[in-house]
């Protein structure tokens, strides 16, 4: 069973990992209008992948953590589909996206 300890979410012992990854870009000089039609592409992208984030995005930069939703099956097709969808939006220079990692941290 999960709960809340001290402010963060904890993990019972011995429960599978939640796998995540990071994905950011640097932002070319964009309003905040810009940013936020951006951020709701993106948002639409990964919910077709199955995929929710956490995180934001400034006028210079985005910066978010991606998850699967508790009923998908992400793969790493579709870390890779949503790198490459950011690389090709006119607004993003510098894309980078991370590995799997155990969104909770190593213990």
């Amino acid at each position: 069973m999960s709960g809340m300890e001290n402010g963060g979410v904890v993990r019972e012992k011995g429960k599978f990992a939640v796998l995540g990854f990071a994905l950011s870009c640097r932002l070319q000089e964009v309003e905040q209008e810009d940013a936020s039609r951006l951020l709701d592409a993106l948002d639409a992208e990964l919910e077709s992948h199955g995929l929710v984030m956490g995180g934001g995005v400034d006028l210079d930069r985005l910066d978010v953590f991606v998850l699967p939703r508790k009923d998908a099956d992400a793969t790493d097709s579709d870390r890779l589909a949503l790198a490459e969808w950011l690389d090709q939006q006119p607004l993003c220079t510098e894309v980078a996206v991370g590995d799997w990692v155990d969104a909770y941290g190593v213990e």
